[in-house]
């Protein structure tokens, strides 16, 4: 199971040409070089739209690899707790573990266990049961962590704990973006600011911009591909 969702958005070139900065590629302040491959002196300039569990989980793969050069680029102005539980399952967490140890114990200490209790769907007034699922059993034939769930905030901030210092800039998300004729990709901010890079990788929710330019298409409503079901759900912490 993927620990995020993202779209991916890159210009095919023959060589790869890396850029970084905000002033475009054909001003001195870009840097511009025609290379045949990401290395440390080269690395790869990487723009992630959104700051949720999905982006700062990818940006924190890649900010461990010396050859990428990575920036999430984030539209709330700071980080307010937000959301409720979010579960992570056996695989998920084996995944977690695997891609970084540390993380993995920040993660753990505020776990909440669910794979190792009766799972399914119930009726919450009947208290019958419609379906049971073990979670128990696979985890522990190929041992790995139970099922279970962890605040979305603390999640949130385990993450943004561990990337380094200016990895993520608040303030300013990506309204569109506009692929460079010959390779790399510019990302027009909400305010107007243009950022570039060699990739963009969409993980900026489910009104996601980049999905909306790469579809060509609405972020919202009719022909965006997202629906609203007609419920809202409600949460909040008790003291």
């Amino acid at each position: 199971v993927s620990l995020y969702s993202c779209f991916f958005q890159r210009q095919p070139t023959t060589t790869a040409r890396f850029v970084s900065g905000t002033a475009p590629p054909s001003s001195n302040v870009a840097s511009e070089e025609k290379v045949d491959a990401i290395s440390e002196a080269h690395r790869l300039k990487v723009l992630i739209a959104g700051a949720g569990v999905g982006g700062l989980s990818l940006a924190k793969v890649l900010t461990k690899m010396p050859t990428m050069d990575v920036t999430v680029l984030e539209q709330t102005s700071e980080f307010k707790r937000f959301g409720g539980p979010i579960q992570l399952a056996s695989n998920a967490m084996e995944i977690l573990k695997h891609m970084d140890k540390p993380v993995f114990d920040k993660v753990m200490e505020k776990f909440t266990f669910t794979g190792d209790k009766e799972n399914g769907i119930k009726d919450g007034i009947r208290t019958e049961w419609y379906a049971k699922f073990d979670l128990k059993t696979p985890a522990e034939n190929r041992n790995m962590p139970y099922t279970g769930v962890i605040e979305r905030p603390d999640l949130q901030q385990i993450f943004l704990d561990s990337l380094p210092k200016g990895t993520v800039q608040n303030g300013d998300g990506v309204a569109h973006y506009e692929k460079l004729p010959d390779g790399g990709v510019k990302a027009v901010l909400k305010s107007g600011k243009e950022v570039y890079g060699d990739v963009l990788i969409g993980a900026d929710g489910i009104w996601s911009a980049v999905r909306a330019t790469m579809r060509d298409s609405p972020a919202k409503g009719d022909g965006s591909g997202a629906t609203y079901s007609g419920y809202t759900v409600f949460a909040g912490e008790l003291a």
